[in-house]
């Protein structure tokens, strides 16, 4: 995973249903289902946000390491989590020994209206998906409910929409 990067997508729009996302996760906050990310202020706030959304990606890297084969990670694609708070990217690619983290990827394509030039995106936010990996809610309700979004073309999403709910179970079989 590629645990920081700085992109600038058009109007400081990081994902088209990052809004989606985000009014999910207030109604998610609003019922109790998830707590709130701790919104600072001060001349650090930006730069804690930041440290916790990469702390988030580097748990959620972990628990799809460790709930999936090698077989499992390598049929991944290579997919973008974006965390909607803090306008943080990850990128994953899987090897044989886990994600690279060694990457440096391409800016995400989160235009192009043919499906095979747009990239694999997951949107969330950095509190559903702490409340995802705590074991409060589960991937098809925050997908169901908005709170995850995974903008990519059939195949791939299946495969991350299938990706997230089986890291909610450890991996039965040896590696």
């Amino acid at each position: 995973m590629c645990a920081i990067c700085n992109f600038k997508i058009e109007f400081g729009v990081g994902h088209p249903a990052a809004l989606t996302v985000a009014v999910a996760a207030r109604k998610a906050i609003e019922a109790g289902l998830i707590d709130p990310v701790d919104a600072q202020q001060g001349a650090l706030a930006t730069a804690r946000a930041r440290a916790s959304s990469i702390d988030a990606l580097n748990l959620l890297q972990a628990r799809i390491e460790e709930t999936h084969t090698p077989g499992q990670l390598l049929a991944l694609p290579d997919f973008y989590v974006f965390l909607v708070e803090s306008d943080t990217w990850g990128f994953f690619r899987a090897t044989v020994d886990g994600f690279d983290s060694d990457i440096v990827p391409e800016m995400p394509d989160v235009t192009a209206t043919d499906a095979a030039r747009r990239s694999n995106i997951v949107v969330m936010p950095e509190a559903g998906l702490r409340a995802w990996l705590a074991g409060r809610i589960d991937a098809h309700a925050a997908l169901g409910d908005s709170l995850f979004y995974v903008d990519a073309p059939a195949r791939a999403g299946s495969t991350l929409t299938r990706m997230l709910a089986e890291a909610e179970t450890p991996v039965l079989d040896a590696r």
